[in-house]
């Protein structure tokens, strides 16, 4: 290697810093990339876990506020801020001079979600109208900060291809040959087209949403779950692939590491540095802690996924007609 090479020359060009999550104890998935262009924070937002959370709620009342403030803090010593869509763990609605003033807002395109968040984000537009120096819809675009390219990706499911709560755009940063993808809320993913987005980007550090394995029996089903399984591992063998970050809707339930088994599974015989955003910072998620040191709330009884049984589940599908037999193919190759 010749001591011109620019990773000799220039060494780290870019820094992901985990600035608030569900593994942390509240709902949010804000992260900030830093780079010699550029501080950019990803999601500027959080708010206080629900009762199934397994802390009492003066602690989880507490944790709010004290990542509120870690919010605000990034975000004053940020440059360009992104809103990858409008509930409320997302981003601050409020006319707040610290947190919007002389910022480049990139914010999702209010035009391309359901009638609540629409709504939201024009009554959010309004209230901050002047603060930042440039509102930028960002869906799909990219942009150059000197050699810091940021991108944009066109709308994906908040979920499955359905779903209710509409879209969000994915983030990605570039410095030289360091890369970071932050998906925001892609639940699992679910979607095939989803996760073939994230490996095609071959980035060095990923930020996924987990499935949120909370809601099953209700709003999820078992075969969302396995599609997110079967996509998480088919994200882990992407080319390129240091760092995986798994965290958000996945770390609201303490039964994800039983839920989750055959990633984790996946992801200790794998090369990639791989665990939620609190493993990241050398802690133990907040979610395992709760429960340890106050026990269950919702959930008293669960069993692991294994493998059989959630072939077991894409075969019903299958049989059913709700899928076809290719999740079969892939839960082979990439899971199994």
């Amino acid at each position: 290697m010749r001591l011109t090479d620019p990773v000799i020359r220039e060494g780290p060009q870019l820094a992901v810093e985990y600035v608030a999550f569900d593994s942390l104890g509240v709902k949010a998935a804000c992260v900030k990339v830093t780079t010699p262009e550029l501080r950019l924070v990803i999601d500027p937002g959080c708010s206080a876990q629900a009762a199934s959370y397994p802390l009492p709620v003066e602690k989880r009342e507490a944790l709010a506020a004290e990542y509120a403030e870690a919010v605000g803090v990034a975000c004053r010593d940020a440059g360009a801020l992104v809103i990858s869509h409008y509930h409320l763990d997302h981003y601050f609605d409020a006319r707040d001079p610290g947190l919007y003033g002389r910022k480049v807002l990139f914010a999702k395109d209010p035009d391309d979600l359901p009638p609540r968040q629409s709504e939201a984000a024009r009554r959010f537009f309004q209230a901050i109208n002047g603060l930042p120096e440039e509102l930028i819809i960002a869906d799909g675009r990219k942009f150059k900060f000197g050699k810091t390219v940021v991108s944009f990706s066109e709308p994906v499911p908040h979920g499955a291809a359905d779903a209710e709560p509409g879209s969000v755009m994915m983030t990605e940063v570039v410095r030289g040959r360091e890369k970071v993808l932050v998906t925001s809320d892609v639940c699992g993913p679910v979607t095939r087209e989803t996760a073939k987005l994230i490996c095609a980007a071959k980035a060095r550090d990923v930020v996924l949403d987990g499935y949120p394995t909370y809601h099953l029996g209700q709003f999820a089903t078992d075969f969302e779950l396995v599609q997110s399984i079967v996509n998480t591992c088919r994200i882990l063998s992407s080319p390129g692939l240091q760092t995986l970050v798994v965290d958000h809707h996945l770390l609201r339930d303490y039964r994800y590491p039983a839920f989750f088994k055959l990633v984790l599974d996946k992801a200790a015989k794998s090369k990639v540095k791989f665990g939620t955003a609190a493993e990241m910072l050398g802690r133990r998620p907040v979610t395992l802690e709760g429960y340890q040191n106050y026990g269950p709330t919702r959930w008293t009884k669960w069993f692991p996924l294994e493998a059989p049984d959630a072939r077991a589940i894409i075969e019903k599908a299958v049989a059913t007609g709700r899928t076809t037999a290719d999740w079969l193919a892939d839960f082979d190759r990439f899971v199994a």
